[in-house]
C-alpha cells in the first residue's frame, strides 16, 4: 500500500510539471522523499548504489544526466559497481565504439570540427559507399566533403551531408549483461533493424565481433555506433520508459529548464530519485528556468587539426594508374595554383610639379560653362 501511495504522488508530480506548475511538482517529490541531498564528491557513488539496489530487485532503471561529461563518468561508475557485485559476465572484451559528434551541416563543411582521429560513417548510400561504411576525412572542397573509403575517394555533396555522421572512436569493455545505448538506424545482416536511441542488453559476444542481444537480434561486427547505456542525457531519455528514473543534478543553471524537468521525471512507471548537492539551488533554477537546450556539451571547442594537402593524398590514389601519371597530375595542379595566386601588379601614374607651379589644365577644363 505504501508503494502505491508513492506511485500516486509521483504521478501527481508529473502532472503538475506537465501543467507548468514546477514549484508544486518539486514540492511533491521532495515531500515523498524522492529528492536526495548528497555531496558532489559522492554523488556518483550514491547513484551507483541506488542503481544497484533497483537492479537487484529485478526492476529497470536509467540514470538521466545533464551533461555528456557526467554521462560518461556515471556510465563508468555504475558499470564498475555492477561488475564488483557479479551482476555482469566475468570476462570483458574491449571493443571499439563510435561516439557521435552532433555536427551541423555547416560544421561538417569546416575541417576544424574534425579531430584527427574522427571516423565518418555513412548513414545512407552515397555512390559506392553503403550504409554503415566507415571512412576518413580526405578534405573539404567547394562541392562537399571528400571521404576516403577503402582506398577510394567519395565526394559527399553539400546537399547530402545529412547522409554522413562524424564519430570519435572509443575503447569500451563489454561483458554479458551490459547495457548499450544504440546511436544509429540500421538494417542488420539478419534482416532485423535497430533504431537510434534504443536501450538494449548484451547476451554475449561472438568470436567474429558480432554482439548478441537478449531480444534475439545480433549486431553486425561493423555496427559500432553505440555507447554504454546506464546513463543518458535528458534528450536521449525521450521515448524511454523504465520502472525508475535516477536524475543526476549537475547544479548548472543553464542545464536546468522546465522542458527538461518534465521529460526527465516522466520516464518512470513507479518513481524517481533525484540526487543533488544543493536542493534549494535546484528548486530555484527550476522555477526560474525558461526553455533552454536539453543537454549541454561542456567539453569546449574542438582543436584545429593541421591543414591537409588534399592533392597529395589524391596522388596516392592515382599511383594505381602509374607513377608518371600521378606526378604529372600534381605538377599540373601546382602550375594551376601558382597562376591563380600570382600577385596583381598595379602601375600608378604619378604627376609631379614644382612647388608654386600651377597645375596644367586640359582644354576641356579651361572651357567656360557660360
Amino acid at each position: 500500500e505504501l508503494e502505491r501511495q508513492q506511485i500516486r504522488e509521483y504521478r501527481k508530480a508529473v502532472e503538475a510539471a506537465a501543467k507548468g506548475k514546477l514549484a508544486d511538482s518539486f514540492a511533491r517529490l521532495d515531500a515523498a522523499g524522492s529528492v536526495i541531498s548528497c555531496g558532489l564528491d559522492n554523488q556518483a557513488d550514491k547513484l551507483s548504489e541506488e542503481y544497484l539496489r533497483i537492479r537487484q530487485q529485478n526492476a529497470s532503471a536509467v540514470v538521466v544526466s545533464q551533461t555528456w561529461a557526467e554521462v560518461h563518468r556515471l556510465n563508468t561508475s555504475i558499470r564498475d559497481a555492477l561488475k564488483a557485485k557479479g551482476l555482469l559476465g566475468q570476462s570483458d572484451t574491449v571493443v571499439q565504439s563510435l561516439d557521435k559528434l552532433d555536427l551541423t551541416n555547416a560544421q561538417k563543411r569546416d575541417e576544424r570540427f574534425y579531430p584527427p582521429e574522427a571516423i565518418i560513417v555513412f548513414n545512407q548510400k552515397v555512390r559506392d559507399a553503403e550504409p554503415g561504411k566507415p571512412g576518413k576525412l580526405a578534405g573539404v572542397v567547394s562541392s562537399g566533403v571528400l571521404v576516403e573509403v577503402d582506398g577510394m575517394f567519395v565526394t559527399v555533396q553539400n546537399r547530402l551531408l545529412d547522409r554522413i555522421t562524424v564519430c570519435l572512436p572509443r575503447q569500451i569493455p563489454l561483458a554479458d549483461g551490459d547495457r548499450l545505448h544504440l546511436k544509429a538506424n540500421r538494417a542488420l545482416a539478419s534482416g532485423a533493424r535497430v533504431t537510434n536511441g534504443e536501450l538494449v542488453t548484451v547476451k554475449g559476444l561472438e568470436g567474429d565481433g558480432r554482439i548478441a542481444l537478449t531480444d534475439g537480434r545480433i549486431l553486425d561486427a561493423s555496427f559500432r555506433e553505440f555507447q554504454p547505456g546506464y546513463a543518458i542525457t535528458s534528450y536521449g531519455s525521450q521515448g524511454k520508459t523504465v520502472d525508475y528514473v535516477l536524475f543526476s543534478d549537475s547544479t548548472i543553471k543553464a542545464a536546468t529548464n522546465a522542458q527538461q524537468w518534465y521529460v526527465s521525471i516522466s520516464r518512470g512507471r513507479r518513481g524517481i530519485r533525484i540526487f543533488t548537492s544543493d536542493k534549494d539551488q535546484l528548486r530555484e533554477n527550476l522555477v526560474r528556468s525558461g526553455h533552454r537546450p536539453l543537454a549541454l556539451d561542456l567539453a569546449g571547442g574542438l582543436p584545429r587539426p593541421g591543414r591537409r594537402d588534399v592533392w597529395h593524398r589524391l596522388r596516392g590514389y592515382l599511383l594505381r594508374f602509374g607513377k608518371s601519371a600521378a606526378d604529372r597530375f600534381i605538377q599540373i595542379k601546382s602550375i594551376h595554383r601558382r597562376r591563380n595566386h600570382q600577385p596583381t601588379i598595379v602601375h600608378e601614374h604619378k604627376t609631379t610639379r614644382v612647388l608654386g607651379e600651377r597645375p596644367k589644365r586640359s582644354r576641356s577644363q579651361n572651357r567656360s560653362i557660360f
